[in-house]
C-alpha cells in the first residue's frame, strides 16, 4: 500500500448526504488496561458523535450512523482481542456506510486518540504522519552478512537477509598473514558487492525514497564503494548498530533519526520561504496570500504550525477557501463568485485542497517565520500573478 496515494484518494472523495466518521487510535499496547481504555474511548466518542446528530434535521445521517457505529466497534474489538497485526502501533479508521466506505490504515507510529464526524474524512492526522515518514530502505551490513528492510508508515513491508562465507582470523605472521588478510578482504568485497546489487534492485523498484545504512563505520565505508553514485545520492543517514539488537528496537531508533532529519529539512525549507517570496514571488507567507495561491492551484507545498487553528469559509459553488471579512456575517458570500459559503476548519480544508492538487503538506512544531505570518506559508509551482 502506498500511503500517500491512499491519502490523496481520500482527499478526492466528494461530499455525500451521509456522515463520515474518522477515528484515530493509539494501539501501541503497553498492557491490558490500555486495550480496555481504547475500547472505552471508542464507545464514548461514538456516543458523543451520536449525540451531535440529535436535533438535527438529517434523518439520513442518523440512520447511516448506526451502521457505521456497529462496524467501527466490531473492528476495534478485533484490535483489542489481538485478531489483527500486533506490530501496528496506530490505526486510522474511516467509515461512511451510506457511501459504502469502510477503510482502515495501520501505522508504525501511534496516533493521538481522536474521533471526528463530518461531511468528509478528516485527514490531517494521517497526512501529517505521512509527510514525516517517507518510505525508507534500511541496510544493516556486516563483513559476512546483511539485512535489508523496506520500511513505510504501515510498518516493515519487506525483509531480506544475505549471508556469505568470509574466512576467520589467521594466526600466522609476515607475508602469509598479509596474503590471508587480502583473501579475507576479497571475500568481504564479494559479499558487499552482492548486497549492493540487491540494494540497487530494491531501490530501483520505486518503493522507497530514502536509504539508510547501519553498521560499523569501516564496514559501511567499504560497502559504499560498491554503490553507484546515483544511489549514494539517496543515502540520508548512517549509524552504528549492534547486529544482535531486536528488529523492533532498530526500527524505533531509525524512525527517531528520520523524524529529526525531516524536522531539520522542513525548518530549512520554511526559512527559505521569505527569500523566495521577496525575490521571485515563488512563495507566500500569511493566510491571505496562501489562500489566494491555493484557490488558483499554485501551491506546491503547504507549511503549517501544528498549533494552527483558524475557521474560514468554503464556497459551495466554486469550492474556494476564504477568510470572513472583519465584522461581516460569518457565512458571508464568496468573494470570488458570490456563492453561498459554509464554515470550515482551514487546517483541514487547506490540507485537502493541496492534496487534491498533488501538492505536499508539512507541519512544524515551532518556527519564527511561520509564527510571524499567521502560522502558514507555501512554496509555489509558479509566481503568484496579481
Amino acid at each position: 500500500m502506498d500511503m500517500r496515494s491512499e491519502i490523496k484518494k481520500l482527499a478526492r472523495i466528494e461530499e455525500k448526504p451521509y456522515p463520515f466518521l474518522s477515528l484515530y487510535l493509539n494501539t501501541k499496547w503497553d498492557d491490558e488496561q490500555q486495550r480496555e481504555r481504547i475500547r472505552l474511548f471508542t464507545k464514548n466518542q461514538l456516543r458523543k458523535a451520536q449525540d451531535q446528530l440529535k436535533g438535527r434535521d438529517r434523518e439520513g445521517w442518523r440512520n447511516a450512523f448506526s451502521e457505521d457505529q456497529q462496524r467501527i466497534e466490531t473492528y476495534v474489538e478485533g484490535l483489542v482481542r489481538r485478531i489483527y497485526d500486533e506490530e501496528v502501533n496506530g490505526t486510522a479508521i474511516f467509515s461512511c456506510s451510506g457511501d459504502g466506505i469502510f477503510l482502515t490504515y495501520p501505522s508504525i507510529i501511534p496516533f493521538d486518540n481522536a474521533c471526528f464526524i463530518s461531511d468528509l474524512p478528516v485527514l490531517h492526522p494521517l497526512a501529517r504522519l505521512s509527510s514525516q515518514y517517507q518510505n525508507t530502505l534500511l541496510v544493516m551490513v556486516e563483513t559476512d552478512s546483511a539485512k535489508l528492510f523496506e520500511i513505510s508508515l504501515e510498518g516493515v513491508r519487506e525483509e531480506s537477509s544475505i549471508e556469505s562465507y568470509v574466512p576467520g582470523r589467521h594466526d600466522q605472521g609476515g607475508w602469509a598473514q598479509m596474503r590471508y588478510q587480502r583473501h579475507i578482504k576479497d571475500h568481504m568485497d564479494k559479499h558487499h558487492r552482492e548486497v549492493a546489487d540487491h540494494l540497487v534492485e530494491l531501490f530501483d523498484s520505486g518503493k522507497s525514497k530514502k536509504i539508510v545504512l547501519a553498521g560499523q563505520e569501516r564496514i559501511v565505508a567499504n560497502f559504499k564503494t560498491f554503490l553507484p553514485e546515483r544511489i549514494k545520492e539517496y543515502i540520508v543517514d548512517t549509524f552504528s548498530i549492534d547486529f544482535s539488537e531486536k528488529r523492533s528496537k532498530v526500527i524505533f531508533h531509525l524512525l527517531g533519526r528520520l523524524l529529526q532529519k525531516e524536522r531539520e529539512e522542513v525548518a530549512q525549507e520554511i526559512q527559505g520561504l521569505s527569500d523566495r517570496a521577496l525575490k521571485a514571488g515563488m512563495a507566500t507567507l500569511g493566510l491571505n496570500g496562501t489562500l489566494e495561491a491555493l484557490n488558483k492551484g499554485q501551491v506546491r507545498a503547504l507549511y503549517l504550525l501544528t498549533s494552527f487553528s483558524v475557521s474560514g469559509l468554503k464556497c459551495y459553488r466554486c469550492g474556494s477557501l476564504n477568510l470572513p471579512s472583519p465584522g461581516a456575517n460569518l457565512l458571508a458570500l464568496c468573494t470570488l463568485c458570490r456563492g453561498e459559503t459554509k464554515t470550515v476548519d482551514l487546517a483541514e480544508a487547506m490540507t485537502r485542497s493541496v492534496l487534491r492538487q498533488d501538492g505536499e503538506v508539512k507541519w512544524v512544531e515551532e518556527h519564527p517565520v511561520l509564527k510571524e505570518n499567521d502560522g502558514v506559508g507555501a512554496s509555489l509551482r509558479f509566481p503568484l500573478s496579481r
